[in-house]
């Protein structure tokens, strides 16, 4: 018997050989709260399979839970959804192992980037990301790769070698000090919930030991505190 000579598959390849379907397309559902949105991805993901092979939308969603059903029913081998939602997809991990997640947001410094990676995504694109950039992103997420959008590149890049500043707040933790800097913005804890993909009742912990760290007698006194320290974006009144 002549020995077999044809080469050992390597992860990615096998991960290639198992993520089209019948048509050798890679599988992907969409979802996003804004049926337009939603829409507007599948066609345009639509016509970049016309140009050059390879995409496939099975289905579509417009909240976590129908998301998650077509990942249970189809198997796609993308997820492309709104970060927001990933957040709420705890358990999809664990029901569908295989499917890949790529987060689209709006977020488009660091937090966006690492509260995806947090949720559980393979990669993360801005919501104005162009089909061909969309396209890419989704067949390299595919083949095993953890990509995020161009735009992002510089950012992320000048935030890795660039010396950091000394924290006006050294005692809070990376997510205690991402909570302060919303709060410093007057966002609720709902609108915190969402941005970063967690519980309601976890940021209401946070808020509470960053409380507590601030000795900060409530949430009002802290953001002004986190203001005067330079943190937020929002325009704020000047205080008399």
């Amino acid at each position: 018997m002549r020995p077999d000579r044809r080469p050992a598959l390597t992860p990615a390849r096998r991960r290639q050989m198992t993520m089209t379907d019948s048509s050798g397309a890679i599988t992907v559902v969409v979802a996003d709260d804004h049926p337009l949105y939603v829409e507007g991805i599948r066609s345009a993901l639509k016509q970049e399979a016309a140009q050059a092979a390879g995409i496939s939308v099975v289905g579509t969603a417009c909240d976590d839970l129908d998301a998650l059903r077509l990942c249970v029913r189809l198997s796609p081998q993308v997820l492309l959804a709104d970060l927001a939602m990933l957040g709420a997809l705890g358990s999809l991990r664990r029901r569908c192992p295989a499917v890949r997640m790529l987060a689209l947001g709006a977020d488009d410094g660091e937090t966006g980037f690492t509260s995806a990676l947090r949720a559980g995504a393979h990669g993360y694109l801005l919501k104005g990301s162009g089909p061909a950039e969309i396209a890419a992103a989704v067949r390299s997420v595919a083949l095993g790769q953890v990509v995020f959008g161009g735009g992002l590149a510089p950012r992320l890049l000048d935030r890795l070698t660039t010396p950091q500043a000394r924290s006006p707040f050294p005692g809070l933790t990376q997510r205690e000090h991402e909570i302060l800097e919303r709060l410093a913005d007057g966002r609720s804890n709902a609108e915190i919930a969402r941005e970063l993909c967690l519980a309601t009742k976890t940021v209401r912990n946070h808020v509470s030991n960053v409380l507590t760290k601030l000795a900060a007698p409530s949430r009002v006194d802290a953001a002004l505190r986190a203001r005067d320290a330079g943190l937020g974006s929002r325009p704020v009144l000047t205080r008399v």
